[in-house]
């Protein structure tokens, strides 16, 4: 039929192999454009973290820095004012000259106004103001100080006037250990020394050549005799110990007898069978003329009534400046085993 004469077509065959090349290759450049645009990707992120962390350093960096020059700043600024303080202190503090002349020097209600007061050797006075000289004097200091328990202010010559340059800590040192020195010292002239902090009393009652005497003794702070050595040594050189630390027997006792224990306790005389005039005033002023760390020596002056003053020890206040004198001396204070100990001393009268 139609189909029978109909001439059969020849194909040729298909050729599979070259297509799956090219698959291939379009699916091979798909995998390496993938792991470029991964590539890319990793590269952008690692430098945006770099990124990122170098931002962030930065920002801490900068306020650890801001932090550091607070603190600096703070210290710098507590260091100077500490320094201005210090300045200060130094240049504001003065005291009185002496020279081996205890004349008094001139305070005045101003440069060239009346004397109103007069300042003794080493008097330690606070500088308020630099004045400019005049044809007596060629720098004035405006000066404020307390004298006798009472507050002034005038005007003196500075050429007068050493500006303190010692440390007020060892001013305070050695005048701390001074009065321990002088307290000793009258406390032992003419009774028994018994420590800074005497207690109750005991009422000793004697009988001699037929007479019957009353003598009274304090209770110490201290035990014993070798306590109470011990405690003098702590600022006084046994050079300078004026009385002999010896106990006496309380069953058999004698008028004067300077130590005694009872009850298990010193007791100390604290009466006298004479008299002492003194007219000092208890008031004195130092000059230090060498600090180390191991010694501390300079001047002293001490306050003494007139033979002539009519004045009371006991209301100096009412007296005028006529009715005193002043007496220097020399002191040496070394350090002994972490103590400072008066090793050499002028004592009062």
């Amino acid at each position: 039929m139609d189909n029978e004469n109909k001439p059969i077509m020849e194909t040729e065959p298909f050729d599979y192999k070259e297509d799956n090349s090219d698959m291939k290759m379009k699916l091979n450049r798909s995998n390496d454009d993938n792991k470029k645009k991964i590539i890319m990707y990793v590269v952008i992120g690692v430098v945006v973290l770099i990124l990122i962390l170098v931002m962030i350093y930065i920002v801490l960096g900068n306020k650890k820095n801001n932090t550091t020059d607070n603190k600096k700043n703070d210290i710098d600024i507590v260091n100077k004012d500490e320094d201005k303080d210090k300045d200060t202190n130094k240049s504001n503090m003065g005291y009185v000259s002496c020279d081996d002349n205890t004349s008094l020097l001139n305070v005045r209600n101003s440069t060239s106004g009346d004397i109103i007061d007069g300042l003794s050797c080493y008097k330690e006075v606070t500088i308020e103001e630099e004045l400019p000289g005049t044809d007596n004097c060629k720098k004035w200091y405006k000066v404020s100080y307390v004298k006798r328990g009472s507050n002034y202010t005038g005007y003196a010559c500075g050429t007068y006037i050493k500006v303190e340059d010692i440390d007020k800590n060892t001013i305070k040192t050695a005048k701390e250990v001074i009065d321990k020195a002088n307290n000793y010292y009258d406390n032992s002239v003419l009774k028994a020394y018994c420590g800074e902090n005497p207690g109750e009393t005991k009422t000793i009652e004697y009988n001699e050549n037929g007479n019957s005497f009353k003598g009274y003794y304090v209770k110490s702070e201290y035990k014993n005799l070798e306590e109470l050595k011990k405690h003098l040594l702590t600022f006084l050189d046994e050079s300078l110990i004026k009385t002999e630390l010896k106990l006496s027997d309380i069953n058999n006792k004698r008028m004067y007898d300077d130590y005694y224990e009872i009850d298990g306790n010193l007791y100390c005389r604290n009466y006298s069978g004479k008299g002492r005039l003194t007219r000092y005033t208890g008031n004195y002023d130092i000059e230090i003329i060498n600090s180390r760390d191991s010694r501390i020596s300079g001047n002293i002056v001490y306050e003494y009534l007139t033979e002539e003053s009519s004045c009371d020890v006991k209301n100096l206040s009412k007296c005028s400046n006529s009715n005193f004198k002043y007496e220097l001396g020399k002191f040496n204070i070394d350090k002994v085993d972490n103590n400072y100990v008066v090793t050499k001393i002028d004592f009062h009268e």
